[in-house]
């Protein structure tokens, strides 16, 4: 549960003024109603968030990582209601601050939903609330911004575009106060958050299991959740605050202008075949013998899509190619029922290799490879448990980069 977002406001006021007094007349309540605020958040968190002093009100250590996270969330906050205000708002982050003042949590939470599940009735069975009050809590908060957020079709009403992306930043938002949370806890002892990672085919095989495993050796309370699919999907959880970050083939440059890419290491392909494959004990290969066999290939626009693309540019007679799958495992049984190829990163078949089920065919391939990498949100702060997390990745894909299994 996220904490009342008056008793934030109330919060930030202390840390900014050092005092109750002051803090009180900034956002305009009595000093009592304040400090209760004050006992809530404490209540909420499980922590001392203020020491009082002669000179004034200070916050701990808890109170600090709390403030930092607040901060963010409420710029994060001004930022999503003024890029969805848009001319009716003046892109005025005044304008903005003082609508998300007007805002609460339910409203927040009943218009993310929406936005979401794609209609009231589905979003009310998921937040387990009666579907007019759901309704009504969107709805406020449609009027409070005062710009159009939902449009009805065939199916129902679901949010517009604006209101896709006014969600997703809100989203995105109120992320940061679990990461409160989760940093309070941090300096309590208890590493026990959540690290959701969207995974792509390469870092499931070895990368991204060693990485778990030391992750919850050192932090045995921690959760993991490994969210899989197509990349365009897994980016759009990674954009949207589902996932913290995404794992695998980076795109360079990355197709959405709010998200980063880190690359890790280079990561050569190799043409692959069925233990057994024709092509396996030729004495020579060459691409007007790979062109004589059907192949699998991925969709257009992936890293390996282009490398087949280029492998083939200049040959007369193009290889058939009328399978075309991202699924590793997938590509795994066709090949291993027929004598087609494809081009696989010599990662992805470590396994099967030792297994005496895919072979790498013998061909030299031209300088053909992908960066593997990890991509996050442009403003991403982690937390404790993600960044424990990112080291080990980072350790398993050096340890990973050293030797092609």
């Amino acid at each position: 549960m996220i904490p009342n977002l008056r008793h934030l406001r109330a919060f930030e006021a202390v840390f900014r003024h050092n005092s109750i007094n002051l803090a009180a007349q900034a956002v305009s309540l009595t000093q009592p109603a304040v400090t209760q605020a004050m006992k809530q958040l404490e209540k909420h968190f499980d922590a001392s968030l203020l020491t009082r002093r002669a000179n004034g009100t200070y916050a701990t250590d808890a109170g600090t990582a709390l403030e930092a996270r607040v901060t963010r969330f409420f710029r994060q906050s001004v930022t999503a209601i003024s890029q969805g205000m848009g001319a009716a708002g003046g892109r005025n982050p005044e304008v903005a601050a003082a609508v998300l003042n007007r805002l609460t949590y339910p409203q927040m939470r009943a218009f993310i939903a929406v936005a979401e599940a794609g209609s009231f009735s589905v979003a009310a069975r998921r937040l387990q609330i009666a579907e007019p009050s759901l309704n009504r809590s969107a709805r406020d908060l449609e009027k409070i911004v005062g710009r159009r957020l939902f449009v009805r079709s065939s199916l129902g009403v679901s949010a517009n575009r604006v209101g896709q992306e006014l969600a997703r930043r809100l989203r995105v938002a109120l992320r940061e106060l679990d990461l409160a949370a989760e940093e309070i806890d941090a300096l309590k002892g208890q590493v026990a958050g959540r690290v959701a990672v969207a995974s792509l085919p390469l870092s499931r095989t070895l990368i991204l299991p060693r990485a778990i495993n030391s992750l919850l050796k050192q932090h045995p309370e921690a959760k993991v959740e490994v969210i899989d699919g197509p990349y365009e999907t897994v980016l759009n959880d990674l954009r949207h605050g589902t996932v913290d970050f995404l794992l695998g083939a980076l795109r360079q440059p990355p197709p959405a202008t709010d998200v980063v890419e880190e690359p890790l290491f280079s990561d050569p392909y190799a043409i692959i075949a069925r233990a057994g494959h024709p092509l396996l004990n030729a004495p020579h290969v060459t691409r007007e013998m790979l062109s004589q066999y059907d192949w699998v290939i991925p969709r257009a626009g992936t890293p390996v899509r282009r490398a087949f693309d280029m492998l083939f540019a200049d040959t007369p007679c193009r290889p058939r190619a009328n399978i075309e799958t991202s699924s590793l495992v997938a590509t795994r049984g066709i090949l291993a029922e027929s004598d087609r190829l494809t081009l696989l990163s010599l990662r992805q078949i470590v396994i099967d290799e030792r297994l005496n089920l895919l072979k790498v065919v013998p061909f030299p391939l031209p300088e053909t490879s992908r960066s593997i990498g990890v991509t996050t949100r442009a403003d991403w702060q982690p937390g404790p448990v993600q960044k424990a997390f990112l080291t080990f990745l980072k350790a398993s894909c050096r340890q990973e980069s050293q030797v092609v299994a």
